[in-house]
């Protein structure tokens, strides 16, 4: 699968984050969640689903496999190329992420993940999108587990590994033959330490978060400024805090929540998607509700 622009020259990408699938027999709130990611599919028009992090509860859940199977068996109804990193609930108890990922295998759309890279059981990949003609690429993707608790006693949750900076800045390298300026993306989880920076520069969407307001790590090994000096990323999108869907810029790159997208978890913010369009070296986003699509 070569992922490449519209003859247009354009690409949309359609962010899904923290689906929260519950425990067998699935509650109301579940089938909500299904049925929206069946419209996200078949009606918001993505050249690729991008889903970040927490698509299932684990914890204390029977069978949580069997529940994760079951989702990707709904993903493959559609012709739609789907990328997934994971999130704080993914893997918990008996479940790990090498688990997860060798589950991804049965997806029939799952885009190439170019440069992967495991630190500890975190996997960092790229995903190139290619010009209409498919000869040359146009935008890189770097998708990044950001794991899940803190792994010493500082904060709350997990900071992006110093490693995992450094496969930054080594693969982004590699991409430096391509036309200049900011055409490249990032996803991941858990937000950057730099989104409490953005908070107090939203341009669009809301910050509603009452306990942490932004569930940052609270140690930060510097990968927005590795970003910020590559000089080629236009946006960092993150999922994690159910309450926030803002988009805020710091120092030039747009750091942006999805639209929380399930049911079966907490949040008062409608449930939804974020659309990321890409156009002539342009990015633009919103976020669309469900009743809009």
């Amino acid at each position: 699968m070569r992922l490449r622009l519209r003859p247009d020259g354009s690409f949309r990408i359609v962010q899904l984050t923290d689906l929260h699938i519950g425990s067998k027999p699935y509650a109301a709130e579940d089938y909500q969640t299904f049925d929206l990611i069946e419209a996200a599919f078949t009606k918001l028009d993505a050249d690729l689903i991008m889903i970040t992090g927490d698509l299932i509860w684990s914890h204390g859940v029977p069978q949580a496999d069997e529940v994760y199977s079951e989702l990707l068996d709904r993903f493959n109804q559609f012709d739609i190329p789907i990328a997934i990193t994971y999130g704080n609930h993914d893997a918990e108890d008996e479940f790990v992420r090498a688990d997860l990922r060798r589950m991804e295998a049965k997806l029939h759309h799952h885009v190439p993940k170019m440069n992967a890279k495991l630190v500890g059981d975190r996997q960092s990949y790229t995903i190139e999108i290619f010009d209409a003609e498919g000869r040359h690429i146009d935008h890189v993707l770097y998708v990044f587990d950001s794991g899940a608790d803190a792994s010493q006693p500082v904060g709350i949750y997990d900071w992006i590994a110093p490693d995992q900076v450094t496969w930054f800045n080594q693969v982004s390298r590699t991409y430096s033959d391509r036309p200049q300026g900011k055409r490249d993306l990032v996803f991941q989880h858990i937000p950057l330490p730099e989104y409490w920076q953005a908070a107090e520069a939203i341009e669009t969407g809301e910050c509603n978060e009452t306990n942490d307001m932004i569930s940052a790590p609270y140690i930060n090994t510097g990968l927005f400024a590795s970003l910020y000096l590559s000089g080629r990323i236009a946006g960092v999108f993150c999922g994690h805090d159910h309450d926030n869907n803002f988009m805020g810029t710091y120092h030039g790159i747009k750091l942006a929540y999805g639209q929380i997208s399930g049911y079966q978890c907490y949040g008062d913010l409608d449930r939804g998607a974020r659309i990321i369009e890409l156009k002539a070296g342009q990015m633009k986003t919103y976020t669309l509700s469900r009743s809009e699509f």
